[in-house]
C-alpha cells in the first residue's frame, strides 16, 4: 500500500483551527459555568425557577423570572458575574466560531476565494445584529 501525500490549502487550515480552538473555549465556558450553577452556583436566574417557566416563550419567561423586557445582547453581558451568563457567553462563542473561521480563511485565501466568504461573513453580521434592530427574541 502507497501512501499519498494531501496538500491542504492554508485557507482550509485556517478555518479549521479557529474552528477548533473556538468550539473548545465555548464548550468550557459552556459546560464548566453550567455544572457549578447546577450545583449551587451564584445564578441570575434561580435554578428553580428557570426550571418552572422553562416552557413559556422567551419574553414571558424574562417577565415571570426577573420582570424584565429583553432586547438584544446587554442583559447577559452585563451581567457576566452569574454563571448562568457566564454560560451563554460559551454559546455566543460557539456561534461566532464559523464567522471568525471565514475571517481567518479569507485572510489566508487566494483572490478567487475573497469574494465568496466576503458574503459569507456579510451574512453572519447580518444574522448577530438583527436583533438588535428587530424585535427577534424566539417563540
Amino acid at each position: 500500500m502507497t501512501m499519498k501525500e494531501v496538500k491542504v490549502d492554508p485557507m482550509n487550515t485556517a478555518f479549521a483551527r479557529v474552528m477548533e480552538i473556538l468550539t473548545y473555549v465555548g464548550l468550557a465556558l459552556m459546560i464548566a459555568p453550567g455544572i457549578a450553577y447546577i450545583l449551587g452556583g451564584t445564578g441570575y436566574v434561580s435554578v428553580e425557577s428557570a426550571i418552572s417557566h422553562w416552557d413559556k416563550p422567551a419574553s414571558e419567561f424574562w417577565m415571570s423570572v426577573k420582570g424584565i423586557e429583553i432586547k438584544g445582547y446587554s442583559w447577559f453581558l452585563s451581567n457576566l458575574s452569574y454563571l448562568d451568563c457566564l454560560s451563554i457567553m460559551g454559546i455566543v462563542i460557539l456561534a461566532i466560531a464559523p464567522l471568525a473561521s471565514i475571517v481567518a480563511a479569507a485572510v489566508k485565501a487566494d483572490s478567487k476565494y475573497k469574494v465568496i466568504l466576503l458574503i459569507a461573513v456579510i451574512e453572519f453580521i447580518v444574522a448577530i445584529v438583527r436583533p438588535l434592530f428587530m424585535h427577534v427574541t424566539g417563540h
